[in-house]
């Protein structure tokens, strides 16, 4: 499973904070999916719906933080926020509505889909932020 690094920094402590968070998350997810024992469907959910909370409260303050400064990419970052958060809505309640032979297997594809959309988001949308945003701002 892929980790944050030093490379994702954006300057801002708080923001790269949150991302660590963000993968922190992630990488519970992947423990309970790869866990020798059975981890039942609600188990997976609150994982992922702390996920969504987690992701809600970084996104409102990174967005924040851009529109204290007026930042040029604010617009672009907000809809792909807008985007991943009804992504992540629609997959905890399909997750929650299906009845699956092993939870897991779902869980799986929402973890390597976070952790693809998380990493390049950081990587090639907030880092752009990295040098345009003084780090005592947000």
């Amino acid at each position: 499973m892929g980790a944050w690094h030093d490379g994702m920094k954006v300057g801002i402590e708080q923001i790269d904070e949150d991302h660590r968070g963000l993968f922190s998350i992630l990488h519970e997810l992947d423990l309970a999916i790869h866990s020798g024992t059975f981890v039942g469907t609600e188990a997976l959910a609150d994982i992922l719906c702390r996920m969504e909370a987690y992701a809600r409260i970084h996104f409102s303050r990174e967005e924040e933080t851009q529109r204290e400064v007026g930042y040029e990419g604010y617009e672009e970052n907000r809809r792909q926020h807008t985007e991943l958060l009804r992504t992540l809505e629609a997959f905890i309640l399909r997750f929650r509505a299906e009845q699956v032979d092993d939870p897991r297997v779902t869980a799986e594809t929402i973890r390597s889909f976070l952790m693809v959309w998380i990493s390049e988001h950081i990587v090639k949308v907030d880092r752009k932020m990295r040098g345009r945003i003084l780090p005592w701002s947000g």
